[in-house]
């Protein structure tokens, strides 16, 4: 199949997993708000991050292995497939292994993150111990996950995975209104995790039996590559860690897990949307990666525009829409009170959240040209600005220090060397044809959102007819805002050009399996009658 219809695709089902994982964890969000409480939350919240450096372990390989995968397999070199596959399975039986070592030796110490007594009725040591388990069995599919990716068959886990997490989520709901026992609860994440390992090993090897095997030892050139690939990006892994997995552990740390159970409500929407731009990340990667393994630079480049041009106003529209609708929304949610934070916090994390979100683009291309080495230290500057400002700023202004942290490491660090090593690495061109649009966009989503903003502004917060009747204004003045500020581009141009022909091949073969379906019909009712 094509780039654009693996894409298509892949966005699909990546889209509709998106869609009923954010209905289903809200709804299983709200039950846990009411029936367990905000240090619930807190707890997940905090241990979730502690596992988000665990993760260091992993430090690359799977990605170093996954872009050594798409030239392979574009190439239809099945040996070398078959050998990094190998590889990848071996690497992370041995960091299942580290991560359940450290795991297990930081188990007696977790109540060091905790600044106060919790209050729950569960033991913190044990639960931190199934949350181990939870994290360690994951790694056991990763190399199968691998190998539908760069295949271009995202799609195929998607689905498995939407399937798995209906189905859990449904059970868990069950056990919190039946037994309110939160032990029950995580068990049940522990064996769909493990019943979806396991569907993803047994679709893989059905789907690409080819790529089991030894197949032949691999070259002195390929694991050159993957270990200089793998040193660069173990750098990478740290950075990230530091910098997207710190926040709960810092704010539960100061403030103590009730306060992150509320900050964490906040952050699960917007982490709904950061989830949703890493699917779309991961949809683009594998056929990003076939289109740079396979076509010139010039080409890629007129590619990559277009797809930063579709992301760029994407993010727009959501940070536009998280600052004017997450406070109210919020409020109705969980009836306010001790679940709502300051405006200003608010404002902080929708700007982290866009500066993050900024980078989805560049990193797609660049992860997939390969381009790890040549920004090594730059997650290491990144982390450490991070965790230095983070603390330094907690005690001068609360949450919103952590989270102004994060947003200066951003801004000293990755804004500008990812792009950088980009287009100077791989599409050989100025920096300033990114920053110049880079700008531009900043600009538009300022203008468009303060004229949303004024829009909404005279309605007030109140029940659900209220918060729908803003939802409207803020989802057409955004809209049309951002579609007037962009329609002279050559990219939107192109964008839709693209969609209107996705949309005219759609009707085209509805029209044509309506047209069968007559004809069958007519073929029926003429056998029909020369029976009679």
């Amino acid at each position: 199949m094509s780039r654009t219809q693996n894409v298509k695709r892949n966005l699909t089902f990546n889209v509709i997993r998106f869609m009923s994982q954010l209905i289903l964890q809200f709804v299983l969000r709200t039950i846990l708000i009411y029936v367990m409480g905000a240090e619930y939350i807190g707890l997940n919240g905090l241990f979730s991050n502690i596992f988000g450096v665990l993760n260091l372990a992993e430090l690359g390989i799977g990605s170093a292995i996954v872009f050594a995968m798409y030239k392979p397999i574009a190439d239809g070199d099945l040996d070398k497939v078959r050998a990094l596959q190998n590889l990848y399975k071996k690497f992370y039986l041995v960091i299942a292994l580290i991560v359940l070592g450290i795991g297990g030796i930081l188990t007696p110490f977790i109540n060091i993150f905790i600044k106060e007594e919790v209050t729950v009725n569960v033991n913190i040591y044990i639960l931190f111990v199934m949350y181990l388990l939870n994290t360690v069995v994951g790694y056991f599919s990763a190399h199968k996950r691998s190998l539908l990716l760069a295949y271009q068959r995202d799609d195929i886990e998607k689905k498995i995975c939407t399937i798995c997490i209906f189905g859990m989520t449904i059970t868990q709901i069950a056990i919190l209104l039946i037994f309110k026992n939160y032990y029950a609860f995580f068990a049940i994440n522990i064996f769909f995790t493990i019943l979806e390992c396991v569907i993803v090993h047994l679709v893989a090897n059905k789907k690409y039996p080819e790529a089991n095997g030894k197949g032949q030892p691999l070259d002195k050139e390929t694991k050159t590559l993957i270990t200089k690939n793998v040193a660069a990006l173990s750098l990478h892994k740290v950075g990230s860690a530091v910098v997207f997995s710190t926040d709960n552990i810092l704010i539960s740390s100061f403030w103590g897990v009730a306060i992150l159970g509320a900050y964490s409500n906040y952050a699960l929407i917007i982490s709904s949307f950061t989830t949703f731009f890493s699917l779309l990340s991961t949809a683009l990667a594998g056929s990003v990666g076939n289109l740079i393994a396979s076509c010139d630079k010039e080409y890629t480049y007129t590619k990559f525009k277009q797809i930063y041009f579709i992301l760029s106003f994407l993010i727009s529209f959501c940070f536009i829409c998280l600052v004017i609708l997450l406070q109210p929304f919020i409020k109705l949610w969980t009836g306010g009170g001790v679940y709502l934070l300051d405006y200003s916090t608010i404002c902080l994390l929708c700007v982290s959240f866009y500066l993050s979100k900024m980078r989805v683009g560049v990193s797609v291309f660049k992860d997939c040209a390969g381009i790890f080495w040549q920004n090594r230290w730059q997650p290491i500057v990144e982390s450490v600005v991070n965790l230095g400002a983070s603390i330094g700023l907690a005690y001068l202004m609360g949450i919103n220090g952590v989270i102004l942290g994060t947003i200066i490491s951003t801004i000293i660090a990755p804004l500008w060397v990812e792009p950088l090593v980009l287009f100077k690495h791989y599409f050989k061109k100025s920096i300033w044809l990114y920053f110049k649009q880079y700008l531009l966009n900043i600009l538009i989503t300022l203008v468009v959102g303060g004229l949303a903003f004024v829009s909404c502004y005279f309605i007030p917060d109140g029940g659900i007819g209220l918060l729908v009747a803003k939802f409207a204004v803020c989802i057409v003045v955004t809209g049309v805002g951002l579609l007037i500020s962009y329609c002279w581009t050559s990219e939107f141009k192109q964008t839709y050009k693209m969609f209107k022909q996705m949309l005219g091949n759609f009707l085209h073969r509805k029209s044509k399996a309506k047209e069968l379906v007559t004809i069958d019909d007519s073929n029926s009712s003429l056998e029909n009658k020369e029976q009679n």
